[in-house]
């Protein structure tokens, strides 16, 4: 369960069943959930990512440093955020948890480079896919899929 006490959003229960763990645009990996003893799990690895978002977001909120919630975001919008993907240049993606949809459940996206920023791209994660394609349309593979690793 997420922190509102929901389930996983269903635009992510259907990407993660129709594709698995594997790498988007040749830079993304999308966390899924994954067997006790293996890395980077929506579980595990998001809620590490995710515990480093809000410190971060803190230490900015008591350095009144109010540029890093920009665009679209809020300090509160900060500490609802759960990372679930992460790129390969320091960006990341997060669920607002205190956006659900009621009509379908979906959660909205954010995109932060660096946790430096807060961009909403997308109210599901079909929405958030076509954000990050225009800005990796350099990339000849959509999807590559990747072996699990135990630790």
């Amino acid at each position: 369960l997420l922190p509102d006490g929901a389930g996983f959003p269903p635009s992510y229960v259907s990407f993660v069943r129709s594709f698995g763990w594997g790498r988007l645009f040749g830079l993304w990996l999308i966390y899924t959930p994954v067997p006790s003893g293996f890395g980077d799990g929506v579980v595990g690895r998001g809620r590490h990512l995710t515990d480093r978002l809000r410190e971060d977001f803190d230490e900015g909120r008591t350095e009144g440093y109010d540029w890093k919630v920009e665009p679209h975001g809020s300090w509160e919008i900060a500490q609802r955020l759960v990372v679930f993907a992460m790129s390969e240049n320091g960006d990341y993606l997060a669920w607002d948890t205190g956006a659900r949809d009621g009509d379908d459940d979906e959660l909205t996206i954010y995109h932060t480079t660096r946790f430096d920023s807060l961009t909403n791209i997308g109210r599901d994660l079909h929405e958030a896919i076509e954000w990050l394609r225009a800005r990796h349309s350099d990339s000849s593979v959509d999807f590559t899929p990747l072996t699990l690793t135990a630790l």
